[in-house]
C-alpha cells in the first residue's frame, strides 16, 4: 500500500467537508478514507478526522460518520466511552455484520475484565475491606525466602538481565503497543528474579505473542494472515504457536531465536498443576529460564536493526 501522507488526508477530509456543506453524500469517500486509514494502521488519524468532520455534520446527523474502521480506532486508542456509542448505533444499524460482531464482543470482553479495586462483586469476599490487624499477632520477620528474594532486586542483578537495555529498545515500540510491552517486561523480570517460574513461563508467552506480531507486521506489512491455508487472521489474534510458523516460513527469525522459541512455547504446557501432578513433569528453572532468553533474542531481533515504524 501506497505510504499515507497527514497532507494527503486533509484533504480527503476537506472534500468530504465539502460534500457534507452541500448537502451531497459523502458515506462513499468517507468509508474509502476510514478504510485506508486502517490499513496504515493510523487509528489516531481516523480519530481526528472524526471529530474534524463532527464539526460540520448536523448533531441528528453525526451517526453517518460512524463506521467500523471508526470504532476500531476507539478501541485501539483505549477511547472506550466513544467505542461504546458507535458500537451501538453499528450493531443496530447492521446486526449481523461479522466485523461488528466481532468489535463489539472485543468491547464487551473489555467491559467484563476492567474493574475498580473495590467494587459491591469484590465485597463478597472477606478479604476485600481493610480490617484492624492485630499487631501482636504479626510475624516479625518475613520468611526467609521471601527476604532472599528482595536481595535480587539490586541494579547490577537487573543490569545482568539485560532488564535496562530492554526498556530503551521497547521504548521504541510503537505507540500503540509501547506501555503495555514496557509492563509486561517489568512484571516478567520482576518474576524471574524472584524466581516464579509459571509466572515467567506464562508471561513470556503472552509477551512473545505481541512481539511476533509486531515482527510480521514490521517485515510483511500485513495485518491479516492465513496460517497453513486457513482464513486469513487478524495477526492479533493468531496464537503462539502459528506465529512461530509463520516467522519460520517467512525466514523472518534466526534459526536459534526460532529454536528457543519453540523450546519456550513447549514450557508453557508445564505451568498447569495437574500435569506436574499426574505425571511429574514440574517446570523446571532451566525451562523457565529459557522462556526468559526467548523473549530478550526476539526483542533483539525486532529492534536491532532500526526503529520500529511508529
Amino acid at each position: 500500500m501506497k505510504r499515507l501522507l497527514k497532507p494527503q488526508i486533509q484533504k480527503r477530509a476537506e472534500e468530504i467537508k465539502c460534500r457534507m456543506l452541500h448537502c451531497k453524500p459523502f458515506e462513499q469517500p468517507l468509508g474509502v478514507l476510514y478504510q485506508d486509514l486502517r490499513l496504515a494502521g493510523k487509528h489516531e488519524w481516523t480519530v481526528q478526522v472524526y471529530h474534524f468532520l463532527l464539526l460540520y455534520v448536523p448533531n441528528q446527523q453525526k451517526n453517518r460518520l460512524f463506521h467500523p474502521a471508526l470504532l476500531q480506532a476507539f478501541l485501539s486508542l483505549g477511547l472506550y466511552e466513544q467505542a461504546r456509542l458507535v458500537a451501538q448505533v453499528l450493531a443496530a444499524q447492521n446486526p449481523n455484520d461479522p466485523e461488528i460482531i466481532k468489535l463489539s464482543s472485543s468491547l464487551r470482553s473489555h467491559n467484563e475484565n476492567f474493574l475498580p479495586s473495590y467494587t459491591p462483586l469484590a465485597s463478597l469476599s472477606k478479604y476485600a475491606a481493610s480490617k484492624e490487624t492485630n499487631r501482636s499477632a504479626v510475624p516479625s520477620a518475613l520468611p526467609q525466602k521471601w527476604q532472599q528474594w528482595l536481595q535480587a532486586f539490586t541494579p547490577d542483578k537487573l543490569q545482568q538481565t539485560g532488564y535496562f537495555e530492554k526498556r530503551k529498545q521497547l521504548a521504541r515500540a510503537p505507540l500503540k503497543y509501547r506501555t503495555a510491552l514496557l509492563q509486561a517486561l517489568d512484571e516478567l523480570t520482576c518474576c524471574y528474579l524472584l524466581e516464579q517460574r509459571r509466572a515467567v513461563a506464562a508471561l513470556s508467552g503472552a509477551l512473545l505473542e505481541i512481539l511476533l506480531a509486531l515482527l510480521i507486521l514490521k517485515k510483511l506489512h500485513k495485518h491479516k494472515i492465513a496460517v497453513e491455508g486457513q482464513k486469513a487472521q487478524d495477526i492479533l489474534d493468531l496464537h503462539l504457536n502459528q506465529l512461530i510458523t509463520i516467522c519460520a516460513q517467512k525466514e523472518l527469525l534466526p534459526p536459534n531465536a526460532l529454536k528457543l522459541l519453540r523450546t519456550a512455547r513447549v514450557q508453557r504446557n508445564f505451568i498447569h498443576p495437574g500435569k506436574e501432578l499426574l505425571e511429574n513433569s514440574p517446570l523446571s528453572p532451566a525451562g523457565a529460564r529459557i522462556c526468559f532468553l526467548a523473549v530478550m533474542e526476539i526483542i533483539d531481533v525486532l529492534f536491532s536493526s532500526q526503529a520500529a515504524a511508529r
